[in-house]
């Protein structure tokens, strides 16, 4: 490190000690917190990994039925099914704060309607189409399900990865570039007061030479 970048003093050699102390609790800190999100995306991802495979049942399910409900009935029937039973989804978004980070959540009402409720006379309507609907809507209250928490996985994974940047950023850089200063100021400051001490010792030299001088010449007189 160059001199020319700080100025060996007692002063700077104290505020490198405390930023170093300062630096190396901040590691200590982000690396609990990391340790925090990496247990808490752990925790998040096995949950999630359950949810996905109800999913995918869910799923399968929905497109036999489906293919069941076509198959006996047509796809004009079923596109006129559909039509009749549209509406808006009842949702609503929460949202919760983990380790400072806003995590959604999904709150669903009556995604799973009562065949009743579809808007279509039972009458007017095939088993087979009823048990696809019925299927569809499982499929879809389970997805609203997923969602949040595969974005919250995103989100938290991505908390990680930035605290993990900053703890190299601070133990590659920052923290050996202070130490490296301390060092360089430490050095120069002890070059410095070996040069006082030699410089006090060669004066003190000076002025016994010269009194044993005086001495000797009053000696002789």
């Amino acid at each position: 490190m160059s001199l020319d970048s700080v100025s060996p003093t007692r002063m700077n050699l104290l505020a490198r000690k405390a930023q170093i102390k300062f630096a190396s609790d901040g590691v200590q800190l982000l690396e609990g917190k990391r340790e925090a999100l990496l247990k808490e995306l752990i925790d998040r991802a096995r949950e999630l990994r359950s949810l996905r495979n109800d999913l995918h049942a869910l799923g399968r399910t929905a497109v036999a039925a489906m293919a069941i409900a076509r198959g006996v009935r047509g796809t004009p029937e079923i596109r006129s099914a559909a039509l009749a039973a549209r509406r808006e989804m009842n949702v609503r978004v929460t949202t919760e704060k983990v380790w400072g980070l806003s995590l959604g959540d999904i709150e669903q009402f009556d995604v799973v309607r009562r065949p009743a409720d579809r808007g279509i006379g039972l009458l007017d309507i095939s088993s087979q189409i009823v048990e696809a609907s019925e299927a569809a809507e499982k499929m879809v209250a389970q997805l609203l399900v997923c969602a949040p928490k595969e974005q919250n996985l995103q989100i938290i994974g991505e908390e990680v990865r930035k605290v993990s940047r900053r703890i190299n950023a601070l133990n590659e850089y920052l923290l050996p570039k202070l130490r490296g200063e301390m060092r360089t100021i430490a050095r120069v400051l002890d070059e410095r007061e070996r040069e006082d001490t030699f410089r006090l010792k060669r004066i003190k030299k000076k002025k016994a030479d010269a009194a044993a001088a005086e001495a000797m010449k009053e000696a002789l007189q």
